[in-house]
């Protein structure tokens, strides 16, 4: 931490006023707020040089296209630890926990949808997807992976019973279906409240892209509006659904978005239960262990109104049901409490 902060003194030709620690979520970088002169920054410090590879490149070219992103501002020789704009004390998901669903949060939501469709249509046919982190596109590969992060640390962990080929050759149905959607757009994968900041205007700033790649652009909005912890009620997200929709004027892509929108709901359900088994109940983080359940709810609601997984799924709608079940439920709540 001391060589972290004469790295900032450096760059600000000042002693700090503080550095301060923020606590740590999913991923293994160290953030530090600290202030010198009376004006905040973000220090960061990673050793994964793929991922700071790729967010450096992201937020140059988000920056010459003036979206709502912050501004790298220093880097040192190592590439591992760097200097960025502060651009807000509060997190959206914070602002949301306080108010619930007030008329402010209501604008921030849709300040951050116009905000997405803005930066997807800004960044049409400018990335260089050999750039990205970990995967160029939404393809099999991560698709396949998402699936068996559901399936290793979620159901495996809970010990759910089920026929192994057949659903893997499912897995392989739905990795073929979902490469097949559209519009593609620059997707930033992790698109969720807890990565968006409010300033004192109340505008709002995305963070926390490095993992960005081409994909369907329902995704972001869906991983948006139906994250588990936020809980918006069904008639507001199918109104933002609505809005988020009205930006697209070409009515073949908007038709297309539109029917995307169950297939990236059960996508990002599978894939928000894998994070939240394997963060959760693995790795014991509190803000995972604490939107497991509401993380089922919304896979298992989705498995009763939408007959497309029973239709074409039918152990992956068995595996769901299970998951409601008095067993697993209660086998999930002596998890939690552990």
């Amino acid at each position: 931490m001391q060589q972290h902060q004469e790295f900032f003194e450096d760059f600000s030709g000042n002693k700090t006023d503080s550095f301060i620690t923020l606590p740590q979520s999913g991923s293994s970088r160290i953030n530090y707020i600290a202030s010198s002169e009376g004006k905040k920054y973000v220090v960061t410090y990673n050793e994964n040089a793929r991922e700071n590879e790729a967010f450096f490149y992201f937020s140059n070219l988000f920056n010459e296209l003036n979206l709502n992103t912050p501004k790298v501002l220093s880097i040192n020789e190592e590439r591992n630890l760097y200097v960025q704009d502060f651009l807000g004390d509060k997190t959206l998901s914070e602002v949301i926990s306080a108010e619930g669903l007030s008329d402010r949060v209501k604008i921030l939501v849709k300040k951050s949808l116009k905000a997405l469709f803005e930066l997807q249509s800004k960044t049409l046919g400018k990335v260089d997807f050999k750039n990205s982190f970990e995967y160029e596109s939404y393809d099999d590969l991560p698709i396949t992976h998402d699936l068996y992060y559901f399936k290793n640390f979620l159901i495996d962990v809970l010990e759910i019973e089920y026929h192994k080929s057949t659903l893997l050759k499912e897995f392989k149905q739905i990795s073929e279906i979902i490469q097949t959607l559209q519009p593609k757009v620059l997707m930033i994968r992790d698109f969720q409240s807890r990565n968006i900041l409010v300033d004192e205007n109340d505008e709002v700033f995305f963070i926390d892209y490095q993992s960005a790649m081409e994909g369907p652009a329902g995704y972001d909005v869906i991983s948006f509006l139906y994250q588990a912890k936020a809980n918006f009620p069904n008639e507001f997200k199918e109104e933002m659904l609505e809005y988020y929709l009205s930006f697209w004027e070409n009515e073949a892509e908007r038709k297309a978005l539109k029917d995307s929108f169950n297939w990236m709901k059960m996508m990002r359900f599978l894939q928000v239960l894998g994070a939240y088994g394997f963060r959760g109940l693995i790795q014991r983080k509190a803000h995972f262990l604490a939107s497991l359940l509401q993380g089922i709810d919304n896979i298992y609601d989705l498995n009763q109104n939408w007959n497309q997984i029973s239709q074409q799924f039918p152990e992956l709608y068995f595996i769901i049901l299970r998951l409601k079940s008095p067993e697993i439920q209660s086998k999930i709540e002596d998890l939690i409490i552990q």
